[in-house]
């Protein structure tokens, strides 16, 4: 289950109906004095839920958003470690393993840090997630500012081991690259798995420490770790984007531009969404997105959503910054 945890943006999100709202469609004498009844009550409950930190829960289809009842503007600090604990107690009854933070909160809290999430299983997204499923937009995006076709490119993909979402996503890249070329340890396995993928573009498989990324200029780091990228001869100007953010390629003759994240843009419904619930003023899209993909969902399916949903790139960011159109000029 998943869980969306944010500060309070105004005192309404507080209100535990909207029961204002259809007495106002009313529109009547005795509506209007009810309206104002019910108007002082609930926000003398909001009062109440200050002063002893009560959190607000409310349901969104499969999913729950926890609403800390204060902002940062008022000298609330000290009533954030006793809310993180009643936030746990919240997380183990509704049995959320999934938490998309908002980034003011991220500022004042450390959410990797032991004690702060209820266990080892809840993961906090930070929106890395859709990087696997953006693997061809994010290459269309650098291609397009280059003026050169993605047809007329070969892609070298570093995997140690054969997924099922890997395997899908490499036989979906191969439909708009000249090439796509698996770098392994493991090549007799890969192998088998290539020959039995029936259509698609040219698969090759192959594990030349000293030649196999020489002059690869497109590669995306899957799941090796840093020990292992760097006993490969890589292309000095390449471009690598990592699936894998631990597994960094460091060596200090690189000079091409390493892909660490994605800022994306989707279409209006899927903003008025998050937007309808206090969720798009505090958290990048990519991170809201990420949260609404089912955990093992087939690759193929979330590509067909993303199609729907009109997902396109619109900054691609370094380790720490966000990587300018002269940056992509400048190599290859």
């Amino acid at each position: 289950m998943v869980g969306y945890l944010k500060l309070k943006t105004k005192n309404s999100e507080l209100y535990e109906t909207n029961y204002l709202e259809t007495l106002k469609e009313k529109n009547t004498k005795i509506s209007k004095f009810e309206y104002y009844i019910c108007y002082y009550f609930y926000e003398f409950i909001v009062i109440i839920k200050y002063f002893f930190n009560i959190i607000t829960v409310k349901q969104i289809y499969n999913a729950y958003i926890f609403i800390f009842p204060f902002n940062l503007k008022s000298k609330t600090k000290h009533k954030l470690k006793r809310s993180v604990v009643k936030l746990q107690k919240l997380m183990k009854k509704y049995n959320v393993n999934t938490l998309v933070v908002s980034s003011e909160l991220k500022e004042v809290i450390d959410f990797k840090e032991k004690g702060i999430v209820v266990n080892k299983q809840v993961k906090v997204l930070n929106g890395n997630g859709m990087l696997p499923y953006l693997i061809k937009e994010i290459l269309s995006y650098i291609l397009e500012k280059k003026n050169l076709k993605t047809e007329l490119q070969d892609l070298y993909v570093c995997m140690n081991e054969p997924k099922q979402n890997y395997i899908k996503n490499i036989y979906y890249l191969s439909n708009f690259f000249r090439s796509i070329n698996i770098i392994t340890p493991k090549i007799n396995t890969f192998q088998r798995v290539v020959d039995k993928i029936e259509q698609g573009g040219i698969i090759t498989v192959r594990n030349n420490k000293k030649k196999s990324l020489k002059d690869a200029k497109f590669i995306v780091n899957f799941d090796f770790s840093k020990e292992e990228l760097e006993k490969y001869i890589i292309y000095r100007r390449a471009i690598l984007i990592y699936i894998n953010e631990n597994g960094v390629y460091n060596d200090l003759t690189f000079d091409g531009i390493q892909i660490f994240n994605a800022e994306i843009d989707v279409s209006n419904e899927v903003k008025d969404f998050f937007e309808k619930h206090y969720l798009l003023q505090t958290n990048a899209l990519n991170t809201l997105y990420e949260s609404t993909i089912p955990k093992n969902q087939d690759f193929s399916k979330v590509k067909l959503k993303m199609i729907e949903d009109k997902i396109k790139i619109i900054k691609l960011y370094g380790k720490r910054n966000e990587v300018g159109d002269s940056e992509f000029l400048r190599i290859i």
